[in-house]
């Protein structure tokens, strides 16, 4: 198993409401988007599907680390988890996700979250 805890997955798992994804610019100003095509991969990875980005695609092609925030189903934990972002617009995990997507969206490319230190609310998880 990687560095995110067995919790953390079934708190995945069961959510409900979409959950956010935040990056940072070139410049350092902040980025948060609402994200609802997003997937637990396995491998402490998770991938989105990239419709609309646009400060978050330029963000990532920049070098920004990414932080995945979502809540427990129960609504009482929140739980971020921090990682080196890639944008993918070709290969297996583009196809696969572009397989499962409506096709009246895009799908322009992947975006995929290397999971490096999971939190819930401010304590850490993972081994550091």
């Amino acid at each position: 198993m990687g560095c995110i805890p067995e919790e953390v997955i079934e708190a995945w798992q069961g959510k409900t409401m979409p959950a956010t994804l935040a990056t940072v610019s070139e410049d350092g100003e902040p980025n948060v988007i609402y994200t609802t095509f997003v997937r637990y991969h396995g491998d402490d990875r998770f991938i989105f599907t990239d419709h609309y980005f646009n400060k978050t695609r330029d963000s990532i092609l920049n070098g920004s680390r990414g932080a995945l925030l979502f809540i427990s189903p129960d609504g009482r934990s929140s739980y971020q988890l921090k990682g080196s972002m890639t944008l993918q617009q070709d290969g297996e995990l583009f196809q696969q996700m572009k397989q499962g997507m409506p096709p009246t969206l895009p799908g322009r490319a992947i975006a995929v979250l290397d999971v490096d230190s999971v939190f819930r609310g401010g304590d850490r998880l993972d081994s550091e």
